[in-house]
């Protein structure tokens, strides 16, 4: 009997110890740190990003009751937003006086290279200033529409457009946070360029196109800003790998909010607080599924799928298009998902103030020639754009705007729209979930079916 115990005894140590070398060789090979070198991070002298800060420190926000980021409300009679609340024209043009030193200095910003001072592998680096920029875009709005109402609607057109110039130049070496931001400020400015379009002068409209063209070559491209974002994900995933799975588990399942638990714990509904004993579940699995894919794994797999993505975006657009191949890791399926959805809003910026350029010619033509173009190929032979713009929506390169010259003095412009394709002019009538048609018609979303047409579609 002894002898069969001792027999017994061996052979649970014998699977013990085969056991314990088996787990301490999964957890050498899942915790072995990826090969990488970050990369520097340059900034231009001067940088824009500190001209910016600088305006922002002499811009003031408010004067009495005048605000230069009222809170607004979208008007269906007028077809724009207004301020809830009334903001005489007095008290804003005594505001727009006091402003007029920080739009100067931003407008030396915009001479300027702009890299925002992100460190790469460095976690405790924050972007308040991407905030200051939203602001500034709107006082540069605020600018656009108190001048137009005391009818220097010269100058309100080159507010809008600093707007827009700002938006396109902080997307440049921000990140993708950067880039949406640009994307936010451009819109920005777009709005009251809409508002100003019909009734601008030929001299003032072709001023503005001329400007807005020379603005295109200066976009970064998505594929850029994804690169950047790659090479700055991946400096942080580095410094965040050092620690060992066990830790590494703790910050992607500290979160007070379910979300980052659905990859561990599917079962999950609602946004009530995770238990402890949820947590620690979330933390075990998610060491578990860090071990199984290994480091190396994970850092190349983000990389892999983020150099894709930005291959991919050089292409003609393609809602039809999958996307590169998702990872199956847990960390990258928290992280990736936002940076396709991040290229549909950048297309869709393109378009609407491409289509707004295309807008502003067509109405210049209108006023010198007295009567709209039969062809969009008229404004290039005439002088009024150097090129036709592409439909960023189009499904292949070099396709530009729907257009036709409709009766009773009247036009269509359109683009293809987020289904990508062309629908001669029939406008988005975008529903809300209910199948309600969305009170305000300029919202489009991905996912709309019909075309984005010019004065329907757009601010």
């Amino acid at each position: 009997m002894s002898k069969v115990k001792r027999t017994l005894g061996i052979g649970c140590t014998s699977t013990l110890a085969v056991l314990i070398g088996l787990g301490g060789a999964v957890w050498i090979r899942g915790n072995a740190a990826p090969d990488y070198k970050i990369p520097e991070w340059k900034l231009p002298t001067p940088n824009a990003y500190d001209t910016l800060k600088e305006a922002k420190k002499v811009e003031i926000t408010k004067f009495g009751d005048i605000v230069t980021s009222p809170m607004t409300r979208f008007d269906k009679k007028l077809g724009k937003s207004v301020p809830e609340k009334p903001q005489p024209l007095e008290g804003r043009k005594v505001l727009l006086e006091k402003n007029k030193a920080a739009i100067a200095k931003l407008r030396e910003a915009l001479v300027q290279d702009y890299a925002a001072p992100a460190k790469y592998g460095d976690l405790g680096t924050s972007f308040p200033a991407f905030a200051n920029h939203r602001e500034l875009a709107r006082m540069l709005s605020f600018a656009s529409r108190t001048y137009a109402d005391l009818g220097q609607k010269d100058k309100a057109a080159e507010c809008a457009v600093d707007a827009i110039e700002l938006g396109i130049l902080i997307s440049h070496r921000s990140h993708l946070i950067g880039d949406l931001v640009g994307i936010a400020c451009e819109a920005i400015g777009r709005k009251p360029l809409w508002e100003l379009a019909d009734g601008l002068d030929a001299k003032t409209a072709r001023a503005t196109v001329t400007r807005l063209e020379a603005l295109e070559p200066k976009r970064y491209s998505f594929q850029s800003v994804l690169l950047d974002e790659r090479d700055y994900t991946q400096s942080n995933s580095f410094t965040v790998m050092r620690r060992n799975a066990w830790e590494l588990g703790q910050v992607y399942t500290e979160n007070e909010t379910v979300e980052s638990f659905m990859t561990v714990m599917p079962g999950m509904k609602g946004s009530e607080k995770p238990s402890v004993a949820e947590r620690t579940l979330a933390r075990s699995l998610m060491t578990a599924q860090l071990l199984w894919h290994t480091k190396k794994r994970i850092f190349a797999e983000s990389g892999r799928y983020m150099v894709e993505l930005a291959e991919q975006s050089k292409l003609p657009y393609d809602p039809k298009r999958p996307s590169p191949r998702m990872p199956d890791d847990p960390l990258n399926a928290i992280m990736m998902p936002v940076f396709a959805q991040a290229g549909q809003k950048d297309t869709a910026t393109r378009a609407e103030t491409a289509q707004a350029r295309a807008y502003l010619a067509i109405r210049a033509f209108r006023l010198e020639k007295g009567s709209y173009p039969a062809a969009l190929q008229e404004l290039v032979t005439n002088g009024y754009l150097k090129s036709l713009p592409d439909d960023p929506f189009a499904p292949r390169f070099g396709q530009s705007f729907g257009y036709r010259r409709e009766a009773g003095d009247k036009f269509t412009l359109w683009s293809c729209g987020p289904d990508g394709d062309d629908d001669n002019g029939r406008a988005i009538v975008g529903r809300n979930e209910n199948g309600t048609p969305r009170t305000n018609p300029h919202y489009v979303q991905f996912g709309d079916q019909g075309d984005m047409v010019a004065r329907v579609n757009t601010y």
